[in-house]
């Protein structure tokens, strides 16, 4: 079964450790759509939810911490999308039963990769440029 999402280099938000939270991110989404979309792994559902939970206060934990580093201007308005974000995935999990299959992975697709070539790029060019020694 093929993958709901395939990371694409434009998605960089010039960041590596950042790109490849992101990276993990989509990964998981990617477990989830096959778990969902296979009668055999379906009850890998919660746990997959569960490290998607986790993953996503820690990755936004870091992000912000970071953005607060390099003086992000927005820091607070891209916070507060976090915040929403942590309490929809949060639902997910918790009503995760009450929703179809389709919706979950469409909702999780839709706002990352939104979230990522949308809100995630405005702070890309305040990322300091990576040198190689």
């Amino acid at each position: 079964m093929a993958n709901q999402i395939t990371w694409k280099n434009y998605y960089s938000v010039n960041e590596p450790s950042l790109d490849a939270e992101h990276k993990q991110i989509i990964n998981c989404i990617n477990d989830l759509y096959s778990a969902l979309n296979d009668p055999k792994r379906v009850d890998l559902t919660k746990q997959i939810l569960d490290a998607l939970v986790q993953y996503t206060q820690t990755h936004f934990e870091h992000e912000e911490k970071l953005l607060k580093e390099v003086g992000f201007p927005t820091l607070d308005a891209h916070k507060a999308l976090h915040d929403e974000m942590k309490r929809k995935t949060f639902g997910l999990r918790t009503h995760w039963t009450l929703v179809t299959n389709q919706d979950v992975l469409v909702f999780l697709k839709d706002w990352w990769i939104g979230h990522i070539q949308g809100e995630d790029k405005l702070y890309a060019s305040y990322m300091p440029v990576a040198t190689t020694a």
